[in-house]
C-alpha cells in the first residue's frame, strides 16, 4: 500500500464510525461546528436529528449483538439511501444517531425526520425484527449555541420516547 493510500485509509478510521460506515462523534462535532459557522456568517439555518432506536437493548439480549450489529448497519443504510446528499448523518454513540441538516427549517426537518421514522418502521430488519425509532428535531434559530441546541433536541428525544416511542417532537 503507498503512503498516500495508507493516509487517505487512516483519515476515513480517523472520521467513520467503523460498524457504519457514518461520520463518528468527532467529526460531527466538526461538522456541527461548521454549519454553525455558516449559520452565524451568512444567516443559513440548520435543524438537526436526534434519533434513538426503541428497545435495542431487548434485540441485543434475544438475538445477539451480533444481530444488533447488523440491525445498526441496515439503519445506517436506510439513513444513507434516503436522506439527501448534503445531510449528514453520524452515529451519535450506541443506538443513538445524530442528522445534520444544512439549510433546512423546523419544518422541513420535521418531515425529513418522519418519512425516516415510517420508513424504518416499515422495513424489515435481520430476523424478521420489527424496528421503531424516536426523533428529537432541533432548528438552530430557536437556540443561542450548539450545545443549547443539542440539549433541548435531546430534551424532544427522551419526550418522544415517554409518550410513547416511534414519535417524532419537534
Amino acid at each position: 500500500m503507498e503512503l498516500s493510500q495508507l493516509n487517505e485509509k487512516l483519515k476515513e478510521l480517523s472520521i467513520k464510525d467503523k460498524l457504519t460506515g457514518l461520520y463518528n462523534r468527532h467529526k460531527t462535532d466538526e461538522e456541527l461546528n461548521r454549519v454553525y459557522y455558516n449559520f452565524q456568517k451568512y444567516g443559513k439555518t440548520f435543524s438537526i436529528l436526534l434519533i434513538d432506536i426503541d428497545k435495542f437493548k431487548n434485540i441485543n439480549d434475544t438475538y445477539g449483538h451480533l444481530v444488533g450489529d447488523k440491525v445498526l448497519e441496515k439503519l445506517a443504510n436506510i439513513f444513507k439511501n434516503t436522506l439527501r446528499k448534503t445531510d449528514i448523518p453520524s452515529r451519535w454513540g450506541g443506538e443513538e444517531f445524530l442528522i445534520i441538516l444544512p439549510e433546512t427549517d423546523l419544518q422541513g426537518a420535521y418531515n425529513i425526520a418522519e418519512k425516516l421514522r415510517k420508513k424504518v418502521e416499515n422495513t424489515e430488519f435481520p430476523e424478521n425484527i420489527k424496528l421503531t425509532i424516536s426523533i428529537g428535531v432541533g432548528n438552530i434559530n430557536e437556540y443561542n449555541t450548539i450545545k443549547e441546541l443539542l440539549n433541548e433536541t435531546d430534551n424532544k428525544l427522551y419526550k418522544a420516547k415517554k409518550q410513547g416511542r416511534n414519535k417524532t417532537i419537534k
